[in-house]
């Protein structure tokens, strides 16, 4: 009994609380209304689309293979151009691009000069003119105390490659490495 009393008068007060009273909330609506901002951007002018035709039926889509015969010549053609060593043995310092290796120092005098290179990975080889490196068959030119001087091969999409000068520039970091 004493059970069905305490529900009975928990359920009357919360049913009190449901009056009609609602002024509060309707004074605060009103207030949020007037000070909220009706500002609105206009729509951007659309820009009419002007559609063009594509005619070219005459030459090969670009989504099928070319023909074996134009390969072919392709490959005939680019024989007679400049091409890398392919039979040479590859040295350490060609498996890093050039923007993984720093030159950290030199080594020898004027007349013998190597260079000190370091790589991405913290290891540091020791290079002259004629050693390779970077991933375009960069071959070492010259070296200095200010940079190391690099010829690189760069693949021009035919088949031939196209010599390109690079450089290694001494870094601005001092090290313990030499000078």
């Amino acid at each position: 009994m004493i059970k069905h009393l305490a529900i009975l008068l928990g359920a009357s007060l919360a049913l009190t609380g449901c009056g009609n009273d609602l002024a509060d909330l309707q004074e605060f609506t009103s207030q949020v209304k007037a000070s909220a901002r009706t500002d609105i951007e206009p729509i951007p002018t659309v820009e009419a689309f002007e559609s063009f035709e594509y005619s070219v039926s005459g030459l090969r889509s670009p989504f099928v293979e070319p023909e074996p015969e134009l390969i072919q010549d392709k490959m005939q053609q680019s024989r007679d151009c400049l091409q890398p060593n392919f039979a040479r043995n590859k040295q350490p310092l060609e498996k890093y691009p050039l923007d993984n290796l720093k030159m950290r120092g030199t080594l020898g005098s004027d007349g013998s000069l190597w260079g000190l290179i370091e790589a991405a990975d913290g290891a540091l080889f020791r290079v002259r003119p004629g050693s390779y490196v970077g991933l375009y068959h960069g071959r070492i030119v010259a070296v200095t105390t200010e940079e190391i001087e690099l010829e690189e091969m760069i693949p021009d999409g035919t088949g031939c490659w196209e010599k390109r000068a690079a450089h290694l520039m001494m870094t601005g970091e001092e090290s313990e490495l030499g000078s």
